[in-house]
Protein backbone atom coordinates (compact mmCIF):
# COMPACT_ATOMS: atom_id res chain seq x y z
CA UNK A 1 0.00 0.00 0.00
CA UNK A 2 2.44 2.25 0.74
CA UNK A 3 4.48 1.43 -1.85
CA UNK A 4 1.65 2.39 -3.90
CA UNK A 5 0.83 5.97 -2.61
CA UNK A 6 4.69 7.24 -2.98
CA UNK A 7 5.53 5.30 -5.96
CA UNK A 8 6.86 8.48 -7.59
CA UNK A 9 5.19 6.99 -11.21
CA UNK A 10 1.56 6.98 -9.63
CA UNK A 11 -0.64 9.74 -10.86
CA UNK A 12 -0.57 12.02 -8.19
CA UNK A 13 3.29 12.45 -8.61
CA UNK A 14 3.23 12.41 -12.08
CA UNK A 15 0.97 15.16 -11.99
CA UNK A 16 3.19 17.19 -9.34
CA UNK A 17 6.02 16.93 -11.52
CA UNK A 18 4.22 18.04 -14.57
CA UNK A 19 3.03 21.50 -12.48
CA UNK A 20 6.16 22.06 -11.40
CA UNK A 21 7.69 21.59 -14.97
CA UNK A 22 5.13 24.44 -15.83
CA UNK A 23 6.26 27.11 -13.23
CA UNK A 24 9.86 26.05 -13.53
CA UNK A 25 10.53 27.02 -17.19
CA UNK A 26 7.85 29.54 -17.02
CA UNK A 27 10.73 31.52 -14.43
CA UNK A 28 13.40 30.12 -16.20
CA UNK A 29 12.04 32.09 -18.91
CA UNK A 30 11.46 35.07 -17.52
CA UNK A 31 15.02 35.19 -15.94
CA UNK A 32 16.62 34.71 -19.12
CA UNK A 33 14.04 37.11 -21.03
CA UNK A 34 15.25 40.43 -18.70
CA UNK A 35 18.46 41.46 -21.23
CA UNK A 36 15.74 41.18 -23.67
CA UNK A 37 17.73 40.38 -26.28
CA UNK A 38 17.98 36.75 -24.95
CA UNK A 39 14.20 36.70 -25.25
CA UNK A 40 14.41 34.87 -28.76
CA UNK A 41 16.69 31.57 -27.70
CA UNK A 42 14.93 31.71 -24.42
CA UNK A 43 11.48 31.18 -26.21
CA UNK A 44 13.01 28.87 -28.52
CA UNK A 45 14.45 26.87 -25.42
CA UNK A 46 11.01 27.67 -23.82
CA UNK A 47 8.97 25.95 -26.90
CA UNK A 48 11.16 23.35 -27.40
CA UNK A 49 11.07 21.69 -24.09
CA UNK A 50 7.79 22.32 -23.34
CA UNK A 51 6.80 20.00 -26.26
CA UNK A 52 9.57 17.21 -26.05
CA UNK A 53 9.52 16.84 -22.48
CA UNK A 54 5.72 18.24 -20.93
CA UNK A 55 3.92 17.08 -24.41
CA UNK A 56 5.84 14.03 -25.60
CA UNK A 57 7.28 13.42 -22.19
CA UNK A 58 10.36 13.03 -22.87
CA UNK A 59 13.28 13.23 -20.10
CA UNK A 60 15.05 16.22 -18.65
CA UNK A 61 13.17 19.25 -19.31
CA UNK A 62 16.45 21.07 -17.86
CA UNK A 63 19.15 19.93 -19.67
CA UNK A 64 16.53 20.32 -22.91
CA UNK A 65 16.01 23.74 -22.02
CA UNK A 66 19.68 25.09 -21.71
CA UNK A 67 20.96 22.73 -24.92
CA UNK A 68 18.31 23.90 -27.03
CA UNK A 69 19.01 27.71 -25.79
CA UNK A 70 22.75 27.49 -26.77
CA UNK A 71 22.03 26.09 -29.51
CA UNK A 72 19.82 29.24 -30.81
CA UNK A 73 21.84 31.70 -28.78
CA UNK A 74 23.49 33.22 -32.22
CA UNK A 75 20.64 33.52 -34.35
CA UNK A 76 18.10 34.03 -31.57
CA UNK A 77 20.20 37.19 -30.54
CA UNK A 78 20.56 38.58 -34.25
CA UNK A 79 16.29 38.21 -34.43
CA UNK A 80 15.06 39.57 -31.03
CA UNK A 81 17.14 42.19 -32.03
CA UNK A 82 15.32 42.80 -35.32
CA UNK A 83 11.73 42.08 -33.69
CA UNK A 84 13.01 44.81 -30.84
CA UNK A 85 13.56 47.19 -33.33
CA UNK A 86 10.36 46.47 -35.85
CA UNK A 87 8.38 46.21 -32.32
CA UNK A 88 9.38 50.28 -31.45
CA UNK A 89 8.08 51.48 -34.72
CA UNK A 90 4.81 49.96 -34.73
CA UNK A 91 4.52 50.60 -31.37
CA UNK A 92 5.42 54.52 -31.79
CA UNK A 93 3.14 54.35 -35.02
CA UNK A 94 0.28 52.76 -33.26
CA UNK A 95 1.04 55.73 -30.69
CA UNK A 96 0.90 58.36 -32.97
CA UNK A 97 -2.21 57.29 -34.82
CA UNK A 98 -3.97 57.19 -31.43
CA UNK A 99 -2.98 60.41 -30.66
CA UNK A 100 -3.92 61.77 -33.53
CA UNK A 101 -7.48 59.99 -33.47
CA UNK A 102 -8.04 61.11 -29.94
CA UNK A 103 -8.09 64.62 -31.56
CA UNK A 104 -10.89 63.66 -34.30
CA UNK A 105 -9.14 62.84 -37.48
CA UNK A 106 -11.14 60.40 -39.24
CA UNK A 107 -8.04 59.43 -41.25
CA UNK A 108 -5.89 58.68 -38.70
CA UNK A 109 -8.63 56.59 -36.59
CA UNK A 110 -8.76 54.12 -40.26
CA UNK A 111 -5.12 54.49 -39.80
CA UNK A 112 -4.97 53.00 -36.36
CA UNK A 113 -7.53 50.14 -37.09
CA UNK A 114 -5.45 49.07 -40.06
CA UNK A 115 -2.66 49.40 -37.74
CA UNK A 116 -4.23 47.52 -34.65
CA UNK A 117 -4.82 44.74 -37.54
CA UNK A 118 -1.36 44.43 -38.80
CA UNK A 119 -0.09 44.33 -35.33
CA UNK A 120 -2.03 40.85 -34.51
CA UNK A 121 -0.72 39.64 -38.17
CA UNK A 122 2.72 40.66 -36.86
CA UNK A 123 2.32 38.75 -33.63
CA UNK A 124 1.16 35.89 -35.29
CA UNK A 125 4.14 35.49 -37.39
CA UNK A 126 6.12 36.23 -34.24
CA UNK A 127 4.68 33.08 -32.80
CA UNK A 128 5.93 31.10 -35.60
CA UNK A 129 9.76 32.56 -35.21
CA UNK A 130 11.48 30.91 -32.68
CA UNK A 131 9.51 27.76 -32.61
CA UNK A 132 10.96 27.33 -36.23
CA UNK A 133 14.09 28.44 -34.92
CA UNK A 134 13.69 25.41 -32.20
CA UNK A 135 13.20 23.12 -34.73
CA UNK A 136 14.93 24.18 -38.28
CA UNK A 137 18.69 24.84 -38.47
CA UNK A 138 18.64 28.47 -40.24
CA UNK A 139 20.55 31.33 -40.24
CA UNK A 140 18.69 34.30 -39.45
CA UNK A 141 17.68 35.42 -43.04
CA UNK A 142 16.27 31.67 -43.48
CA UNK A 143 14.79 32.07 -40.61
CA UNK A 144 12.36 35.11 -41.34
CA UNK A 145 11.71 33.98 -44.82
CA UNK A 146 10.62 30.26 -43.79
CA UNK A 147 8.51 31.47 -40.84
CA UNK A 148 6.86 34.16 -42.98
CA UNK A 149 5.83 31.40 -45.88
CA UNK A 150 4.86 29.60 -43.16
CA UNK A 151 2.64 32.05 -41.55
CA UNK A 152 1.23 33.17 -45.08
CA UNK A 153 0.27 29.74 -46.10
CA UNK A 154 -1.55 29.03 -42.63
CA UNK A 155 -3.40 32.28 -42.46
CA UNK A 156 -5.83 31.45 -39.92
CA UNK A 157 -3.58 29.86 -37.96
CA UNK A 158 -1.50 32.83 -37.63
CA UNK A 159 -4.23 34.52 -36.92
CA UNK A 160 -5.02 32.55 -33.83
CA UNK A 161 -2.05 32.65 -32.65
CA UNK A 162 -1.58 36.77 -32.49
CA UNK A 163 -5.16 36.33 -30.55
CA UNK A 164 -3.60 34.23 -28.79
CA UNK A 165 -0.57 36.06 -27.65
CA UNK A 166 -2.30 39.37 -27.13
CA UNK A 167 -4.96 37.38 -24.76
CA UNK A 168 -1.42 35.99 -22.31
CA UNK A 169 -0.37 39.54 -23.06
CA UNK A 170 -3.41 41.12 -21.84
CA UNK A 171 -3.63 38.54 -18.92
CA UNK A 172 -0.05 39.10 -17.63
CA UNK A 173 -0.83 43.36 -17.43
CA UNK A 174 -3.13 42.97 -15.55
CA UNK A 175 -1.98 39.95 -13.55
CA UNK A 176 1.33 39.77 -13.19
CA UNK A 177 1.88 36.49 -11.35
CA UNK A 178 1.05 34.81 -14.08
CA UNK A 179 4.58 35.31 -15.47
CA UNK A 180 4.97 32.16 -13.19
CA UNK A 181 3.07 29.81 -15.31
CA UNK A 182 1.73 31.67 -18.57
CA UNK A 183 4.94 31.56 -20.57
CA UNK A 184 5.11 27.22 -20.58
CA UNK A 185 1.31 27.30 -20.76
CA UNK A 186 1.29 29.50 -23.80
CA UNK A 187 4.25 26.85 -25.16
CA UNK A 188 1.92 24.12 -24.51
CA UNK A 189 -1.27 26.02 -26.41
CA UNK A 190 0.74 27.65 -29.44
CA UNK A 191 2.23 24.17 -29.54
CA UNK A 192 -1.44 22.70 -30.44
CA UNK A 193 -1.72 24.94 -33.32
CA UNK A 194 2.04 24.79 -34.30
CA UNK A 195 3.11 21.40 -34.19
CA UNK A 196 0.92 19.99 -37.58
CA UNK A 197 3.01 22.87 -39.83
CA UNK A 198 5.98 22.54 -38.34
CA UNK A 199 5.86 18.64 -38.72
CA UNK A 200 4.34 18.74 -42.05
CA UNK A 201 7.40 21.13 -43.33
CA UNK A 202 9.98 18.77 -41.72
CA UNK A 203 7.77 15.68 -43.53
CA UNK A 204 8.04 17.71 -46.67
CA UNK A 205 11.52 19.07 -46.44
CA UNK A 206 13.72 16.39 -45.30
CA UNK A 207 14.50 12.86 -46.48
CA UNK A 208 12.62 10.73 -43.55
CA UNK A 209 14.83 7.57 -41.55
CA UNK A 210 12.64 4.55 -41.02
CA UNK A 211 9.52 4.87 -38.62
CA UNK A 212 11.15 3.26 -35.44
CA UNK A 213 14.42 5.70 -35.98
CA UNK A 214 12.00 8.66 -36.19
CA UNK A 215 13.43 11.34 -33.83
CA UNK A 216 10.49 12.12 -31.46
CA UNK A 217 8.99 15.39 -33.07
CA UNK A 218 8.33 13.31 -36.09
CA UNK A 219 6.50 9.96 -34.63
Amino acid sequence: MWGTIFNPENGFFQTIDRIFTVVAMSFLWVVLCIPLVTAGPATAALYYTMVKCWRRREPFPYKNFVESFRLNLKTGLLASLVCLVAAQVVAMLLYMFYQMAASGDRTAMVLLVAGALLALVLLGYLAYLFPTLSRFDVRLGGLFSLSARLAVAHAPTTLALGVLLLVVGSVIRFWPFGLFVLPALTAIWASLLLERVLKSEMLRTMELPPEDERPWYLR
